[in-house]
């Protein structure tokens, strides 16, 4: 099952695309147009949508916030499309030459990217028509994700920095401590609105950060204490009652899971990653 839908606030045009082979799709991804410039590209499995619906859309510029396949599955048709610059940070072309091999789950919800050279490095701020955006690295969730912040609308595009005020589960290579670091950073700034690529929040934008940063570190301090305490990790997971989504877990053959939580928090407490105050 597809759903395409979109909606307006002040200048911003958002537009939300899901997919599910079964059932009503839970996992929404946003691509967000403002005066010229399209905030990444979207799912493979929603392409003919994707390319349907942007196709009246006057983009001048393309902005990739990071590699993973639900914001480039589409940057290759869309930059035919529109014939224009694709801009990202260094890290994110240099992913984009080899991109990182996805899980079966991955690849049945979004579909895979294919490699993609000819990036224009943008890493201090990107200026357009009327707006100029600061570009925020934000690390954890992914190495090379950033963020776009516009100081005088107080517009934050957020990538995958928030999600949700509670994470089900974390890919095999996420940070914990790094994501923490990256939410305090992102904290300092002034902004009002959220346009996050899975759930924009319109009003309170840093409540709902807040209550992601309080959950991210009371699990890390908990995790940490265990294993400071000699526990492994399926002790830890069993002590603090952790509940495992085994169908996203088995589907993805671990790659998706609660346990790689777990183990983040572990692998930075053991390297040294210190959180900033």
């Amino acid at each position: 099952m597809k759903s395409v839908s979109s909606f307006r606030y002040e200048e911003v045009e958002g537009f939300r695309f899901g997919y599910s082979p079964v059932g009503k799709p839970k996992l929404l991804v946003y691509i967000y147009f403002i005066d010229g410039l399209l905030i990444d590209t979207g799912q493979r499995q929603m392409q003919k949508d994707i390319i349907e619906t942007l196709k009246p859309l006057p983009v001048q510029q393309i902005f990739i916030t990071h590699h993973h396949e639900d914001h480039t599955g589409n940057l290759a048709e869309l930059q035919r499309q529109f014939d224009c610059a694709v801009l990202s940070s260094k890290l994110c072309s240099k992913m984009m030459e080899a991109p990182p091999k996805i899980s079966f789950a991955q690849q049945l919800v979004w579909g895979d990217r294919p490699a993609y050279k000819g990036f224009e490095i943008q890493e201090s701020s990107i200026a357009i028509n009327q707006f100029k955006f600061e570009i925020i690295p934000i690390p954890g969730h992914a190495a090379d994700m950033v963020a776009l912040y516009e100081p005088n609308k107080k517009w934050l595009f957020s990538a995958d920095l928030f999600i949700n005020t509670y994470i089900a589960y974390f890919l095999e290579n996420e940070s914990i401590v790094d994501q923490i670091n990256s939410i305090k950073t992102v904290l300092k700034l002034d902004f009002e609105v959220m346009f996050c690529a899975h759930k924009p929040i319109l009003e309170n934008g840093k409540g709902k950060l807040h209550k992601k940063l309080n959950f991210l570190l009371d699990f890390y301090e908990q995790v940490a204490e265990l294993h400071q305490k000699g526990f492994a990790p399926k002790q830890i997971f069993k002590k603090l009652q952790l509940q495992e989504d085994w169908f996203t877990r088995l589907l993805s053959g671990g790659a998706l899971s609660k346990m790689n939580m777990v183990k983040s928090a572990i692998r930075d407490f053991e390297v040294g990653k210190e959180i900033k105050y």
